[in-house]
């Protein structure tokens, strides 16, 4: 199936709108979920949708939830999402991070009571657009194991960061080597799997999807990796008020009760320090040096960071974006549900 960005935002909203969100909400979530499918990041585009259908059906995600700042300082946020839309709360903690960036130099927003918010680096991008730098991190069920360890006790903590240069720079990256989405999808087609990317429950190296995913994800880098999941945890859990650990749930699907997870935001103005114009000669200047710099053999292209999602986003804009059968099959299923005949969804 292959949908135009248009239609798949059409399609989003109408069946968010049928289980009783806002408008606001319905627009944010469709926003994110179609940029994450536009850059080639699948595993937090639209096949995250059934996942936020079923929790909007259970109760466990709010619709028309009650957004609001339970703390605040001229440069500091923190923000009770009112266990609604992910997505839609991340865009308001960012903006508000934005708002703040512009009157102090810097804001920095904590979010708890929220759920899975798609690609970090959406929220990244929307600082960028306004001329400020961002960071961006967010945690999930524990599915990584320590360094040294066998036991998942690790999200795969998203780390975004971008910068207002020309080209603009956007590092958007999880601390696992590969997300769990393609241990899953590797399982379902009968692939093997790299053996960087999981351990078995005894802590060995597997090439079987289903045992790396019985096991835990390997970080990236080792204990570099490690060490870098462990500080976001920290800074997306307890210091947001929100869970750490193996305590972090409902990011996979939706459980019984609410989602755990946290969320931090940092949006910091380059004029605090020195002229837009002289951040954006140097780093121009540098990206340059780096994309002219030799290149190793068999290499056409030397990218920056966003670079190929870019590139990505350009293509699908003009080839239309391409949905697995399994996930429009499955979204169908709960479209007649909910009496929405998905053909009629033009967009």
């Amino acid at each position: 199936m292959i949908l135009t960005l248009k239609r798949e935002k059409a399609v989003i909203r109408t069946l968010l709108r049928k289980l009783g969100t806002s408008e606001e909400e319905a627009d944010a979530t469709a926003e994110v979920l179609a940029e994450g499918d536009l850059r080639g990041l699948g595993s937090h585009g639209i096949l995250r949708l059934p996942y936020i259908l079923r929790g909007l059906k259970r109760g466990t995600i709010i619709a028309r939830a009650k957004v609001r700042v339970v703390k605040e300082t001229p440069a500091t946020a923190l923000v009770d999402g009112g266990h609604g839309l992910g997505h839609h709360v991340a865009t308001r903690a960012m903006k508000l991070a934005i708002r703040k960036a512009k009157k102090q130099g810097i804001g920095a927003v904590g979010v708890f009571n929220s759920n899975h918010f798609g690609i970090a680096g959406y929220y990244a991008e929307l600082a960028m657009r306004g001329g400020l730098i961002s960071l961006v991190t967010t945690t999930t069920d524990a599915l990584v194991h320590p360094s040294g360890g066998v036991e998942p006790l690790l999200g795969t903590n998203a780390l975004a960061i971008g910068l207002p240069t020309e080209p603009p720079v956007l590092l958007d990256m999880a601390m696992s080597v590969a997300a769990r989405g393609k241990l899953v999808d590797a399982m379902k087609r009968g692939k093997r799997i790299p053996e960087d990317w999981a351990i078995d429950r005894g802590g060995r190296p597997t090439t079987d999807p289903a045992k790396g995913l019985e096991g835990a994800l390997s970080p990236f880098g080792g204990v570099k990796g490690y060490a870098l999941a462990f500080v976001l945890e920290l800074l997306a859990g307890p210091l947001v008020r929100a869970a750490i650990g193996r305590d972090v749930v409902g990011t996979l699907e939706p459980v019984e009760g609410f989602c755990t997870k946290g969320d931090f935001m940092i949006a910091i103005d380059p004029k605090a320090f020195l002229t837009m114009r002289e951040f954006r000669a140097q780093a121009r200047k540098f990206i340059e040096q780096v994309k002219s710099s030799r290149k190793a053999p068999g290499v056409r292209e030397i990218m920056i960071p966003g670079e190929p999602e870019r590139k990505m986003r350009e293509q699908r804009l003009r080839e239309g974006i391409p949905i697995s059968d399994e996930v429009w099959e499955e979204l169908k299923r709960m479209a007649k549900e909910l009496g929405v005949d998905l053909r009629a969804i033009k967009g």
